[in-house]
């Protein structure tokens, strides 16, 4: 993004920025009462037939509707309301691509958690944690205190895997592999899509064991039970399964650098002679200047998750995995912002 200037149009664009967390609600309240969907199903409705239709009053909806409008996300004609067509396709409750899950992360957890941002950075620690009480350090121990948010945060990482292992699954030849362990590998969403579109490929989802215990249903529900398992562990600490790929997707950002270059250390010591590692993430560019991805994805990592990781650059992977020993290592751009960078021993 360009620099803002005193202009117009940047100040609302500031105006936006510094009362973001307002715009955040406004659509939230628009994902609970149902209004995307009504308004996708049957576009046109007045304000009055809205408020009916949702069982709300009409000066309530009169804030709700004008918070929208202004913010683009609803089109007024007249007296009618309509979706816009990026809030049709993303926020209506029924769409292949709704964000909905996404965005229930961000109320429910990522948002509690980073009103203690500016303390996170002082300390250099995950203040914002002290949100969800619970055994452990970090937000992925503490959640299985709290099973609604639990499901909450794996509904957004299916999501978020499902709007991307697509990317994952075709830009890139998985058929040079036989086995692959998915680290952190949640619900088996990514594995399944790579299992369904190579026969030949055998998995394992490596997680904690309330998430494994997901992934087996979910497994079980596809057919996959017996190419696809789960091992449950801590991948820090334990040895890893035997394959000849492993992948780490959407995970390294939960880590320091020194825990990154161990995990790539053990990668290369456990793999055989020309077997691989892939790192899958969304990822900064390489001069730190964003993307807005990177900018807006990181702080929940410092805050909440860990207090130790980033959007990291392209950059650093690969020089991770030198260091690591892999002397052949390839970057792939692919969309969503994300790359695969690959170390082949």
């Amino acid at each position: 993004m360009k620099p803002l200037t005193n202009s117009p149009d940047d100040f609302e664009l500031f105006r936006v920025v510094a009362y973001g967390h307002v715009a955040s609600s406004l659509v939230w309240a628009g994902i609970e009462l149902n209004l995307f969907t009504a308004l996708k199903r049957e576009p046109g409705q007045s304000r009055q037939a809205l408020a009916g239709r949702l069982g709300v009053g009409d000066q309530p909806l009169r804030i709700l509707l004008t918070g929208l409008t202004a913010l683009g996300l609803l089109v007024k004609r007249g007296e009618a309301y309509e979706c816009a067509p990026l809030a049709a396709e993303l926020l209506d409750a029924d769409s292949p691509d709704s964000y909905i899950p996404i965005l229930a992360w961000q109320h429910h957890i990522v948002y509690r958690g980073l009103f203690h941002f500016a303390d996170a950075v002082r300390a250099g620690a995950n203040v914002g944690v002290k949100e969800f009480p619970g055994p452990g350090a970090t937000i992925y121990e503490r959640l299985s205190e709290h099973p609604a948010l639990e499901g909450v945060f794996h509904r957004a990482m299916s999501a978020l895997s499902a709007r991307s292992h697509r990317n994952l699954v075709e830009g890139f030849d998985w058929g040079r592999y036989r086995s692959v362990v998915d680290f952190g590998g949640g619900d088996g969403t990514n594995l399944i899509a790579l299992l369904g579109r190579y026969p030949g490929l055998r998995g394992t989802v490596f997680d904690i064991p309330s998430v494994c215990a997901l992934a087996d249903r979910k497994i079980a529900a596809a057919g996959l039970a017996g190419r696809l398992d789960t091992r449950s562990g801590d991948f820090l600490a334990d040895p890893f399964p035997a394959a000849d790929c492993y992948l780490f997707a959407h995970i390294f950002t939960i880590y320091s650098p020194e825990e990154n270059l161990a995990l790539l250390k053990k990668s290369y010591a456990s793999l055989p002679p020309g077997g691989g590692v892939v790192v899958y993430n969304m990822m900064g560019n390489d001069d730190e200047t964003g993307p807005m991805s990177a900018a807006l994805g990181s702080p929940y990592f410092l805050a909440i998750a860990t207090g130790k990781g980033m959007l990291y650059p392209s950059k650093e992977y690969e020089g991770w995995m030198r260091a690591a020993g892999f002397a052949r290592v390839e970057r792939l751009a692919l969309p969503l912002d994300h790359f695969a960078i690959i170390g082949t021993k």
